[in-house]
């Protein structure tokens, strides 16, 4: 128990940072505009169609690599001071126990990789809800654009939804897979940017391996490499790139989320190996 406390002490003081912390606000503040423009698109959309526009818009936000890269950037700049050291880590670090230190900044990744994409559906809802068409169901709108060019038409370039995923989810269906995949995508580019980070000593190391696992993911997604698609645990957080029922060739949700676990445990491992080793330096720093 009073391991878990210390744990927990560390990873609650991360989130305590945050009200000061302009890096922070800044990554809020870009999913909100991210989200007030294809909202915005959206709205565009329907009123071509004469419709109202969809509540359910979550699981097609980053359906368009591009799209995909712009909602990934802020995860990056999230988590691209990990191990998240600062001038008084050291006294933390020397009052709980290395181990404990470390384990409370790999809970800080997985929690606040919740937060950040419960934090884009809530903008979702409520960019949405006071002009929506207030649904349980997809609507019209979302099968509509799904089903024809509509979307381009319009001039809505942002907008592109998956008949895949009207078919074979349910809104509410697609909106929970969306996120757990999106949550797992977010814990694994944080702590690839941890143990980078941590084992060269340096924040541009982590920076470059995230940003190499988006070109990946970006590069298969929009030259349509199928095959390729389970080496890019980047792509796996649109429901469209999984596989439902062994109807396509893409990787399954069993497969994705192993793959995600694998990695976590092989990353958690890594930085406690390697991390208890490290000392600090003169500047509070892992060294």
């Amino acid at each position: 128990m009073k391991s878990f406390n210390a744990v927990w002490a560390v990873c609650a003081q991360n989130f305590r940072k945050w009200q000061t912390d302009q890096r922070v606000w800044c990554v809020w503040l870009m999913l909100l505009f991210l989200t007030l423009l294809y909202t915005d698109d959206m709205k565009i959309a329907a009123d071509y169609l004469g419709t109202k526009p969809p509540l359910w818009i979550f699981p097609f936000l980053y359906s368009q690599f591009h799209t995909k890269l712009l909602f990934t950037f802020p995860v990056v700049l999230l988590y691209c001071n990990a191990p998240f050291v600062d001038n008084n880590q050291i006294f933390v670090c020397m009052r709980s126990g290395r181990t404990n230190w470390l384990c409370g900044q790999v809970l800080y990744v997985v929690i606040s990789s919740g937060i950040y994409y419960i934090f884009l559906f809530l903008m979702t809802i409520l960019t949405s809800i006071f002009s929506c068409e207030l649904s349980a169901e997809w609507g019209k709108t979302l099968p509509t654009l799904a089903t024809s060019s509509a979307a381009a038409n319009s001039g809505a370039v942002f907008i592109e939804v998956s008949e895949f995923v009207i078919e074979y989810f349910t809104p509410v269906q697609a909106v929970w897979f969306t996120f757990v995949l999106s949550w797992c995508s977010a814990v694994f580019l944080g702590m690839l940017i941890f143990v980078c980070n941590l084992l060269t000593g340096t924040k541009i190391a982590g920076i470059l391996s995230a940003a190499l696992a988006v070109v990946i993911c970006g590069s298969v997604e929009h030259f349509n490499m199928k095959k390729l698609l389970h080496f890019s645990p980047v792509s796996w957080n649109t429901l469209d790139n999984i596989d439902v029922g062994g109807t396509t060739s893409n990787p399954s949700f069993t497969y994705c989320i192993g793959v995600y676990t694998a990695l976590f445990i092989v990353f958690t491992a890594v930085i406690l190996i390697f991390g208890r080793k490290s000392g600090f330096d003169a500047r509070g720093e892992l060294k």
